[in-house]
């Protein structure tokens, strides 16, 4: 009985899944269209707004020609016809003067270039029949401030199309008023702002005057009345809002069969995810009852996994540099011991003549990734120091390099330095990093620094200081990773600056890399190892 019911719950259920999805895919697409919609008259608004601007640009040109050139009637005309060729959607360029302003010509002098069936014709027009003071752009003029009128549409007379006029009165210093300058613009543009922002191929837009009178379609079609009638009838998604400065009304209309359209294809993913969840189902199932044969192989993947960590392991200490130096000069040695199989502390040196330029790190992290930055900043000290001899040089550009692309905002602590053999002198550049020990006829101290730099790879612009220091025969600094300070007892104590200073001066001499090594592990006997350790002696014979 209960395997015959089992079928009846599934179906139940995929059929609840698919009816909450189909609700919730239809609110999120609404919700897509409705951003669409709302970003498309944004982007109309502007575009509106910048070619309405060009046509205000052209009459203010216009004014201010008319303002410092009067009394040249070939200059004027000359004028009307150039702005019209700068500005391709202006359809009539004019200038109509208040009466006896323009001395020589009628009352009422017209000056204008306009466009007729592909060609430019320019016309000094005038007489005392023509008047032109009750029209409605011309009068809109004198009562608008400098931003001028803007008509609304009508049939031009020359033309017969339908155009909008703007127009800008002309003031004189007095204030006395000189005329009206102006242009028509055809709608013929706004179409196709309208075919640019449309948000599906199936969607109208359309423009309406303040009236409600149509003006304009995306698809020169008559659907404006279907879709005003049938919005009611969720037919169609409807958007409006009002263009500024013309005062035109865009309305966006988007077919509902759309959205469904897209609930559909999601329908169809949801069917498929709920499909895949039962075969998920029946392989856990299976999966559960091979539980031993998985263990298994889980424990052969971790086998697999330590092997290629000890390889990691070797290829990490093998960047490392091995061939130490022991001469009659000079003894450096170097002690590093990760944590874990990989780890962050680094050391490296390059000698050249009577120059030894080295370098100990610490990379923020433990692991993979601090292993890997680790090498990048190895390689990049070997690639810079054989072309830089100053410290603070080599850090810049070791620290411009790990600061690109940094993500993850690892960093490194370092200390560079380098020795002049013959006359002592160790110029060195730290980075974060911890003091030196300096080691003066068996006595160990503290190397106080003056000034200390910002750790490597946060910001590529940072400028590094460097500093000096002389290191006499016999005299060696030790520098040291904090994998030997912060080194942890089995009571969580820290070894910390001062004791590793006591159990120093307590040891048998000489001191070195592997003597600090030693009182590390002595103290930290009972306790696994915290951090990497890295230990670098430098010693001038």
């Amino acid at each position: 009985m209960k395997f015959r019911v089992l079928p009846i719950v599934a179906i139940l259920f995929v059929a609840l899944a698919m009816v909450v999805q189909c609700v919730i895919s239809f609110s999120l697409e609404k919700e897509h269209i409705s951003e669409v919609v709302e970003y498309k008259m944004q982007l109309a608004q502007k575009d509106f707004f910048y070619e309405l601007l060009g046509f205000h640009n052209a009459a203010d040109e216009m004014r201010r020609y008319v303002l410092a050139h009067p009394g040249n009637e070939r200059e004027l005309l000359e004028a009307t016809r150039s702005t019209i060729d700068r500005y391709p959607h202006i359809d009539n360029m004019f200038v109509k003067f208040a009466p006896g302003v323009y001395k020589g010509k009628e009352s009422n002098y017209f000056p204008r270039t306009y466009r007729f069936h592909g060609r430019k014709i320019t016309t000094a027009q005038g007489s005392d029949s023509l008047d032109y003071y009750a029209r409605d752009w011309y009068a809109g003029a004198l009562r608008c401030d400098s931003n001028g009128y803007w008509s609304e549409p009508y049939i031009g007379a020359s033309t017969q199309t339908l155009i909008a006029s703007h127009s800008i009165k002309i003031e004189d210093e007095d204030g006395q008023l000189v005329g009206v300058v102006g242009n028509d613009f055809t709608i013929e543009w706004i179409k196709d702002i309208l075919q640019d922002i449309k948000p599906h191929k199936e969607a109208v837009c359309l423009i309406h005057s303040t009236d409600g009178s149509f003006i304009a379609s995306s698809d020169n079609s008559t659907q404006e009345n279907e879709i005003r009638y049938q919005s009611d009838k969720l037919h169609w998604r409807v958007y409006s809002q009002t263009m500024y400065p013309i005062n035109m009304q865009l309305m966006i209309a988007v077919p509902n069969y759309i959205i469904w359209q897209s609930i559909k294809g999601r329908s169809i993913i949801t069917l498929c995810v709920l499909i895949i969840g039962i075969v998920v189902l029946v392989l856990l199932f299976r999966r559960i009852a091979r539980n031993e044969k998985a263990y298994l192989q889980v424990e052969n993947e971790h086998k697999l996994i330590q092997n290629e960590m000890e390889i990691a392991r070797n290829i990490q200490r093998g960047i490392l540099a091995h061939d130490f130096i022991d001469d009659e000069q000079l003894s450096l040695h170097a002690t590093l011991v990760p944590m874990q199989s990989v780890g962050g502390d680094l050391y490296d040196f390059y000698r050249d003549g009577d120059y030894v330029t080295f370098i100990i790190g610490d990379v923020s992290g433990k692991g993979m990734p601090a292993a890997m930055f680790m090498s990048s900043t190895v390689t990049l000290f070997r690639a810079t120091v054989k072309h830089h001899l100053s410290p603070n040089v080599i850090m810049e550009e070791i620290n411009s390099t790990l600061s690109a692309n940094n993500s993850q905002m690892m960093f490194v602590t370092a200390f560079i330095g380098r020795l002049h053999l013959p006359t002592g002198q160790l110029t060195y550049c730290n980075a974060g990093h911890l003091p030196p020990l300096l080691v003066k006829e068996g006595k160990c101290q503290w190397y106080e620094m003056k000034e200390a730099n910002i750790i490597l790879g946060l910001d590529s612009t940072y400028q590094f200081t460097e500093q000096s220091m002389t290191l006499e025969h016999g005299e060696q600094i030790i520098v040291f990773t904090d994998g030997v300070t912060e080194a942890e007892n089995a009571q969580k104590e820290l070894l910390g600056f001062d004791l590793l200073l006591e159990q120093l001066h307590a040891v048998p001499q000489p001191i070195d890399d592997q003597t600090v090594y030693d009182v590390v592990c002595r103290f930290s006997a009972d306790a696994e190892q915290s951090d990497d350790i890295a230990i670098m002696n430098i010693t001038r014979k």
